[in-house]
């Protein structure tokens, strides 16, 4: 199908070049490639290993090389008149080219191009006639080896290449217009942007895991349970079926105009429709146009093309590509329809379940109009795969419906409208023999039948492809159809299957792998294919009408996850099958398998529509996606094989509707007051106090130093220092400890050495050697520009021994600390990473210095500043609040985890997990602010905990009030640290309203009980509830507003004194900045990437250590429990949506504190790194401890899980510890830690 693949790219350079040669093009163009410098050299793969152009004495030698073959040519622009015929010409000679477009001539930024010329030939002139367009005044003239999506290998000779303008023409010719291929203004260009190492990835997962989740909903909601009877829900269908299908039209036109198309197949489509109009059906296929589609869809887009231009629409517009692909969209919506009626037909039948299918018609057609994979391959992509399956699905009832002549005439159109179609052709076949078979006292009527649909399919191919027969042989339209299907001979097209799981994707099909080659492989696959899903109809065929439906869609799920040639989309026409089988099974394992399946292909197709337009982004990193897409669908496909084994062979149904629907809570009595206290027994004194103290030490050893030279010197430009060394001694190496300025020196000595050093940000409070090489006992240190601040000077002999210098007045603060100077420079002596900022404004706090970093509110600094005005300005000093801070987190894990659960051995796991949590560790001893804005939402969210439990009519209003004060006391310390807390402020706020709601509700229930101290004690709700709003309004407005406020006062009292106007000009700074920032970073990570650590954040390296050794930090989770706690995560959070487990209070906390911090930053454009997910780790940590409590209550087996786990968590701390905390240690054990190839501790 997609000869088309990667003419998008192509398109854009050519139709940006003629704007670039319009003024030397020429009209006319005869005799050899003279090396003028106007022919330039495009390649599909570039580099030495995919081929070369020479250009030697006129003949241009073209070699393509690679396992997929290049599309490698020379090129030229030419100006050239409007609407008129020219005749390029050339003698070609080649030597062993093979596959693909051959050696040819041919029209950039056009379909138009030669016959290829392939094998081992001698000189021969090939030859291309063609015709301008009307507005056309410049063409791009290529000889090349291969051609759009159709890659060759070979060798390739041209000369004596000529281009003339042709008077008149009568034969057929190509249309050289560019036209053929558009660039429109809204299609996709490449990003220079990353993410991650894929740009797009994270909008990627977010639309993938949204089609999860609500397709999680959906199967919970209406697929597993018991749902209400038919007849009550009858009522105002056609209103609702309407609004589904008309909300989702827009979705589609929406789409169109956010997603131009798929730069190849909407262009060829238009470019198809345009010509169809222009120069009519039966020169069609004759006019050198690059057209891979059989006739039967030509004829759609014959007509859309008429629609669009009597419509008067502009080519390539959106409008027109609107149009283009409306007969996809007019498709989704038949599909959403007719899934519809069959669903309403069947529970009206009759059938066992049929009245307790409820609304699951109106559903199943929602879920085909919304689906996001549909809607996105006819709106967005602009492809048809929807008009296939409707058609494979037509030929299915009517061949069920015993019109079998028919069938085979609707088969035949499918055919001639996508040959995928022919996938089914085996089973087909087969099924026709079983009805002969069957029928046995009409078998001979039976085979008249088959034969007679057999002509009807036949005549079918005929009858649609002689309209553009032209000239052509009467059997052409078989060579198209062959062509089509095996015009990519690869392994895979971008499909995620197994074929791309062996490496086989974009790989010669013909090339070996292990014995056989891709291709021998497939076969088998292939033939093992047909086979199964013909044995599954004929065991299957007379105890279900949906038998053939799913046969089919399974073989076309089986060729495309086992087969080659396969390309990312043909899968789909089998999913609407598939949900068709569903309806007729009625087997729940079948509506799963299209979910999975649905979101398979949904990832494996947008990355197929990025990847073609980004070609620098096929990296390692595409390569992992894929392999993770792989992996994906052929689970699916074993999911659903199972299930079909079970199905036909077994005659197991895992019934829909079979599991009850949890009884709602009735509110017959008010709660018993909430004891608040802890109770904390000698046990957990024990636990909490052993784990603080021992995560104490280990967070406070090799924190940082605590000497640094902090006596500083300034100068501006055109000052001098004077300096006096004691001895003659050679100066090996000089060290700065600079400070705060940015600025350029040069020391010098009398013989006229010198040294330059340019001070910068990056540099500041951290050791920098800056180079040596100076004589002499003097030496003249001039400030050359800008302003420099250093804290010491330090000069070395050639072994490393500190020379005594001097400088007169002011600038001896220059060598006043040299004791200060340490063996080797590494972080415990200086900054890294963001200290460069944090510190340094904590610094410039202190000292009432206008503060440099205000991306984020000033009250972690203003911790930080605490820790330097106490220890110096030293790595120790701007450190150890942090540390401090991390330190408290434990024992408030402790009590969280112990207020949650009331059990002290899962309080020590969820505080053990936290504490040897590499983030944990990591973000806490850098000085950096996360820190304080994760320890505070630990906090507000255990107070918040314990309000939610509590009841202003059970505990009294005043009660509950102390648990909001300090909750929204931590929330306003947290915001005016890091905005992160805001986030968390939503989650609270949610919470807060929910427990309202619940107020509301027991008041409702119980406002007319019969008990009098019941219904005095709701009486006040409203009352209650206006109070606690207004004391909500202090709480969370008020105090966090005056503590936000309170945290600028350093800004008021700096040399700037920022006023209330300048304090909220600092406020819009950091709005936009978080907002807008673009800025790229080669360790930055999406947030889908957080939980699996697929990107740690490299902080630190010094390779100035022994030799063999380094020291290095990376932000990173420990795996045991990070990825423990996803997998936990999303099986307790799958079992709630679909209503396995009891929503409580807990759940409720834990997963609306998880969504509250993890959900805004899928919705974050800026490019953000693995450690915006440590405010998440403690929930996750929780959920999944909760969740292994809950599994050991209900089975005593898992009883000793939970000490395995704290000590695979210990021990991989201990194996990491060199990587997360600096240490030094030997190179080949942190290159063996790197344990996934995007994990980086040593840069190389």
């Amino acid at each position: 199908m997609k000869k088309r693949f990667f003419a998008f790219i192509l398109a854009l350079l050519a139709l940006a070049l003629p704007a670039l040669c319009f003024a030397d093009g020429e009209n006319m163009l005869s005799g050899g490639f003279d090396a003028d410098g106007q022919w330039h050299e495009q390649a599909w793969y570039e580099g030495d290993a995919y081929g070369s152009i020479e250009n030697r004495d006129g003949v241009v030698h073209i070699s393509a090389a690679g396992d997929e073959g290049n599309d490698i040519r020379l090129c030229r622009t030419m100006n050239v008149d409007k609407n008129s015929y020219y005749r390029i010409s050339c003698a070609v000679k080649t030597a062993d080219v093979y596959g693909g477009a051959g050696a040819n001539i041919s029209i950039d930024g056009s379909l138009a191009a030669s016959d290829g010329v392939y094998g081992q030939t001698d000189w021969q002139t090939v030859e291309l006639i063609g015709k301008t367009g009307k507005d056309q005044t410049e063409l791009t003239v290529c000889v090349r080896v291969g051609g759009y999506g159709a890659l060759s290998n070979g060798e390739a000779w041209f000369r004596d290449i000529s281009m003339e303008r042709l008077e008149s023409y009568s034969g057929y010719a190509a249309d050289f217009s560019l036209a053929t291929v558009s660039a429109a203004d809204n299609a996709a260009d490449e990003d220079e942007s990353t993410e991650g190492d894929f740009p797009e990835s994270g909008r990627v997962m977010l639309a993938v895991l949204a089609t999860v989740f609500f397709g999680a909903i959906i199967y919970g909601r209406f697929i597993e349970t018991e749902q209400l009877t038919l007849e009550a829900e009858q009522k105002g269908d056609g209103a609702k079926l309407a609004a589904i299908l008309v909300f989702a039209f827009i979705v589609r036109v929406i789409c169109s105009l956010v997603f131009y198309g798929h730069p190849t197949d909407i262009n060829c489509f238009m470019a198809w429709g345009y010509h169809l109009n222009e120069g009519g059906l039966a020169a069609f296929y004759n006019s050198g146009m690059f057209a891979d589609y059989p006739p039967g869809y030509m004829y759609v887009l014959y007509i859309t093309s008429g629609i669009a231009k009597l419509l008067g629409l502009s080519y390539a517009s959106a409008a027109y590509a609107l149009i283009t692909k409306m007969p996809g969209i007019l498709a989704d919506i038949v599909s959403a329809y007719v899934v519809y009626r069959l669903a309403k037909k069947l529970a009206k039948s009759g059938c066992r379940d049929a009245a307790r299918w409820g609304r699951l018609p109106l559903v199943l057609a929602a879920v085909v109009a919304i689906s996001p994979l549909f809607a996105f391959l006819s709106g967005g992509w602009g492809q048809i795969d929807q008009v296939l399956a409707l058609m494979l699905l037509l030929t299915i009832w009517l061949f069920d419906e015993k019109k079998e002549i028919l069938a085979g005439v609707v088969y035949g159109a499918a055919i001639m409208t996508k040959p995928q179609a022919l996938m089914v052709g085996p089973l087909l076949a087969a099924a026709y023999f079983c009805r002969i078979y069957d029928e046995r006292e009409h078998r001979a009527k039976q085979a008249a039948k088959t034969v007679a649909a057999v002509i009807g399919a036949v005549a079918m191919l005929f009858i649609i492809a002689w309209p553009f027969k032209g000239e052509q042989q009467p059997l052409w339209f078989l060579d198209k159809l062959i062509g089509t299907a095996t015009s990519y001979n690869y392994g895979s097209v971008e499909a995620f299957n197994l074929m791309a799981l062996l490496g086989g994707n974009w790989k010669n099909a013909d090339s070996v792998l292990f014995i056989f080659t891709y291709a021998q492989l497939g076969t088998v696959l292939i033939a093992l294919s047909v086979a199964a899903s013909i044995l599954m109809y004929i065991k299957g065929r007379g105890k279900n009408r949906g038998c053939l439906a799913l046969s089919a869609g399974y073989l076309i799920i089986a060729l495309f996850e086992l087969g080659h040639y396969m390309h990312e989309r043909y899968l789909v026409p089998a999913l609407l099958l598939i949900l068709v089988a569903f309806v007729y099974y009625r087997d729940r394992r079948l509506f799963v398998s299209f979910l999975w399946l649905t979101a398979a292909a949904l990832y494996n197709a947008c990355y197929a529509f990025i990847i073609v337009s980004n070609q620098s982004w096929r990296t390692d990193y595409y390569t992992a996606l894929m392999i993770a897409g792989c992996i994906i669908n052929l689970a699916g496909f074993v999911y659903l094989s199972i299930a079909c084994f079970d199905i036909i062979f077994r005659g197991r149904i895992r019934p829909a509707f079979a599991e009850k629907k949890p009884e709602r809570e009735e509110i017959t009595a008010l709660p018993e007051p909430v004891n608040t206290k802890l109770n904390y027994t000698k046990r957990d004194r024990i636990f909490v106090i052993a784990l603080t103290v021992i995560y104490g030490i280990i967070a406070l050893i090799n924190l940082g130093t605590t000497v640094a030279p902090e006596n500083y010197w300034t100068g501006k430009s055109g000052d001098t220092v004077e300096i006096t060394i004691d001895a003659d001694a050679g100066v090996d190496d000089i060290w700065v400890y600079g400070g705060l300025y940015t600025g350029s020196i040069t020391l010098t000595d009398d013989e006229g050495n010198c040294v330059t050093y340019d001070e910068i940000n990056g540099d500041m409070f951290r050791w920098k050697s800056i180079g040596g090489g100076l004589k002499g006992s003097h030496i003249t240190l001039s400030v050359t520009s800008g302003s420099v601040w250093f804290n010491e000077i330090v000069l070395l002999d050639a072994d490393r021994n500190v020379i005594a210098a001097h400088a007169e007045g002011e600038a001896q603060a220059l060598f006043d600390e040299a004791d200060a100077v340490p063996e080797n420079r590494t972080y415990m002596y200086g900054m890294y990473f963001d200290e460069l900022y944090h510190a340094r404004t904590a610094y410039e706090h202190l000292h009432g210095i206008k503060p440099y970093e205000n991306s984020h509110p000033p009250l972690g600094k203003i911790f930080i500043m605490i820790g330097i005005a106490v220890f110096g300005m030293n790595a120790f000093g701007w450190r150890v609040v942090g540390a401090l801070f991390g330190i408290g987190m434990v024992p408030i894990m402790y009590a969280f985890a112990k207020r949650l659960f009331k059990k002290s051995e899962y309080a020590l796991l969820a505080a053990g997990l936290f504490a040897f949590d590499f983030m944990h560790y990591t973000q806490t001893r850098i000085a950096t602010i996360d820190v304080y804005g994760v320890f505070f939402i630990i906090l507000m969210y255990y107070y918040m905990y314990q309000y939610y439990c509590m009841n202003f009519y059970s505990d009294g209003l005043k009660k509950t009030l102390k648990p909001l004060f300090l909750a929204g006391l931590f929330f306003g310390l947290g915001a005016a640290s890091k905005w992160i807390d805001i986030y968390a402020g939503v989650g609270l706020a949610v919470l807060l309203f929910m427990s309202l709601i619940r107020r509301y509700k027991e008041y409702m229930a119980l406002r007319n009980s019969e008990d009098e101290a019941v219904r005095a004690a709701v009486a006040p709700f409203w009352k209650n509830t206006i109070k606690t709003l207004l004391w909500c309004c202090v709480f969370y407005i008020a105090i966090p507003v005056a503590i936000y406020l309170a945290s600028y006062i350093p800004y008021v009292l700096s040399e700037s004194h920022y006023d209330l106007e300048g304090i909220w000009g600092v406020q819009k700074f950091m709005l936009s900045y978080h907002g807008g920032l673009k800025a790229t970073h080669p360790y930055q990570s999406p947030w889908w990437q957080w939980p699996l650590i697929i990107r740690p954040m490299w902080y630190y390296v010094t390779y100035d250590v022994s030799e063999g050794y380094v020291g290095t930090i990376s932000a990173m989770g420990n795996p045991a429990v990070w990825w423990t706690c996803l997998v936990v995560s999303v099986v307790i959070i799958g079992r709630l949506i679909r209503g396995r487990m009891k929503t409580d209070k807990i759940w409720m906390v834990l997963l609306i504190g998880l969504a509250a911090e993890y959900i805004p930053w899928v919705l974050v454009p800026r490019c953000t790194f693995i450690y915006h997910y440590f405010a998440s780790v403690p929930f996750i940590i929780l959920i999944s401890v909760r969740a292994l409590m809950q599994k050991e209550q209900l089975d005593g087996r898992y009883k000793c899980v939970k000490w395995i786990w704290l000590g695979a968590a210990v021990a991989l701390f201990a194996l990491f510890y060199p990587v997360i905390t600096g240490v030094v240690c030997s190179r080949g054990y942190i290159k063996m830690l790197e344990w996934l190839p995007s994990w980086t501790f040593l840069g190389y």
